[in-house]
C-alpha cells in the first residue's frame, strides 16, 4: 500500500517537534516503513488540548489504516503534572509518544480501525506499537502502555455511545 504523503517532504531520521503556525506543533518522525499518511500538525484549543489541522493516518503492522480526522481534539499523553517537566505531554524531542497518544485518543473516541470495531485492548496495544515504531525507549513505551491498561478503562467506559465519532 502506498503512502499518500507528499514526496517533497524530507525524510527525517529521528524526528523533530517544531512550533507550527497558529500556536500548534508540527511533529515529524522517522518513518522507514512509510506507515504514516501525512504529518502530525496541530493547533491549540487551550493550554492542554490540541486540534488536528489535517488528516493524519497510520498503517498498522497488520496493514490496516486508521486515520485521525482534521478537527479532532485530543489531549496528548496523560502524564502526571510533576513528571511533565521530564516528559511533556506531546513528547520530549527524543521519545515521540505524542504521535502515539494522538492515535490512542482517536481510537478511544472512534473505536474503529479501517471501519472494523475494536476493543480497548487493541487501542492500547496500537499505542505501544506506534511508540516503538517512532523510536520510544522500550521501558518508556511499556510504562505508558501499562498506565493506559491500568487506568484507560475509566475514559473508555465514560464515553457515551452518542459521543463515539462515527
Amino acid at each position: 500500500m502506498s503512502n499518500t504523503r507528499d514526496n517533497q517532504n524530507p525524510a527525517v531520521h529521528g524526528g523533530s517537534i517544531n512550533d507550527a503556525s497558529k500556536g500548534g506543533l508540527h511533529i515529524r518522525v522517522s518513518d522507514p516503513e512509510k506507515r504514516f499518511i501525512g504529518w502530525l500538525i496541530t493547533g491549540y484549543v487551550d493550554g492542554q488540548r490540541a486540534v488536528l489541522n489535517n488528516n493524519f493516518g497510520y498503517m498498522t503492522k497488520a496493514g490496516e489504516i486508521t486515520t485521525a480526522r482534521k478537527g479532532f481534539i485530543f489531549d496528548w499523553a496523560s502524564i502526571p503534572r510533576p513528571l511533565q517537566i521530564i516528559y511533556p505531554p506531546a513528547g520530549d524531542g527524543t521519545n515521540f509518544y505524542g504521535v502515539a497518544a494522538c492515535f490512542h485518543d482517536w481510537l478511544y473516541s472512534h473505536r474503529k480501525i479501517g471501519g472494523r470495531p475494536i476493543e480497548r485492548q487493541e487501542a492500547d496495544d496500537l499505542f505501544y506499537e506506534i511508540m516503538r515504531y517512532v523510536g520510544c525507549r522500550r521501558t518508556l513505551a511499556w510504562t505508558m502502555w501499562a498506565a493506559v491498561r491500568t487506568a484507560g478503562w475509566i475514559p473508555w467506559m465514560q464515553r457515551k455511545k452518542k459521543d463515539i465519532i462515527p
